[in-house]
């Protein structure tokens, strides 16, 4: 299994969970500047609604676009770590947290975690930034990027999305497909009031555990101080609670996406089976789907070179 080992990692740790007054503040409506190359560096941008921290590293020539990368349950922007420090030779690439999550802003009512109001972050994101866009996302990260796409942003040129399910073709599977209706199960968990108690309990053994094999111990320190911070625990379920009922996603809105698209799909993903790639091209007017073998869920953890080949192969 692939590690990601930064030269940077120091740096990553002590940044990571840094306080919002220790970062370049980006005022809504300013674009967002470019990074330096050596190491991801923080921000934080003001979008409507929230406050989003950020990662970014590297720069763009003239004309080439940034990698916007979107994060997962229950992760953050260093998810991405890895891929960023590959890609950022040649891209830009920025990471925000995602509201709810780490030291980003953890609105308090759960209907601020609708679908609606995450893919309006990442609209007003695309928005500042400078340039054409490459999405990419992972987990729930991908889910919101494939409604993005659907709206057709001005900038966003092309998706990218690795083992993160599509709603529509995700719903269906919920619907009948017992096999992914078990792999989904941990659903009803994250749907109990005190769940965010226990997943903190015994030094957040259990969301630990879905890491085994995947981080370093630097990098699970790192984890848990995203982990810690107040709320973020709570906010990363409330985007299970606010978007899902009975089992089922509670929009039935069609995605439909007409920019060229890449999915990668480690089809060792346990949660999100191999049968999430099926009958995209219904919703995917421009479709690629690349296999990979041996990869799990954690694909930008474990095989961190072949995403950002893939990614970089797929920019015109």
């Amino acid at each position: 299994m692939t590690k990601h080992h930064l030269p940077v990692l120091a740096l990553l740790l002590s940044a990571c969970t840094a306080a919002p007054g220790d970062s370049a503040d980006t005022a809504a409506g300013a674009a967002i500047e470019p990074c330096g190359t050596d190491a991801p560096s923080l921000g934080e941008v003001q979008l409507t609604e929230v406050r989003l921290d950020f990662a970014c590293q590297g720069e763009s020539p003239d004309g080439e676009p940034t990698i916007l990368m979107l994060h997962g349950f229950p992760e953050f922007w260093m998810g991405w770590a890895s891929v960023m420090d590959l890609l950022a030779a040649d891209h830009r690439v920025i990471a925000p947290d995602q509201r709810g999550y780490n030291t980003s802003d953890k609105p308090p009512e759960l209907e601020d975690y609708e679908l609606d109001h995450l893919v309006g972050d990442i609209v007003e994101l695309i928005e500042l930034i400078d340039g054409p866009v490459v999405l990419v996302g992972h987990d729930w990260g991908g889910a919101v990027a494939w409604a993005v796409a659907a709206e057709q942003p001005p900038g966003l040129e092309r998706l990218v999305i690795a083992n993160a399910p599509h709603m529509n073709v995700f719903g269906e599977l919920l619907a009948t497909d017992p096999d992914q209706q078990d792999a989904f199960s941990y659903l009803n968990l994250f749907m109990l009031d005190g769940t965010d108690e226990l997943l903190v309990a015994n030094d957040f053994g259990l969301l630990a555990d879905m890491f085994e094999g995947v981080l370093t111990d630097d990098e699970l320190v790192a984890y848990k101080e995203a982990w810690g911070q107040e709320g973020a625990i709570d906010g990363g379920l409330n985007w299970y609670r606010a978007n899902f009922e009975d089992g089922l996603p509670k929009s039935d809105a069609e995605l439909h996406v007409a920019i060229p698209t890449l999915v990668l799909w480690g089809m060792d993903d346990t949660a999100l089976l191999p049968s999430n790639t099926e009958g995209l091209d219904t919703y995917v007017s421009d479709l690629q789907i690349q296999e990979v073998p041996g990869a799990t869920h954690w694909i930008a953890h474990e095989v961190p070179a072949t995403v950002a080949t893939a990614i970089e192969g797929f920019i015109p």
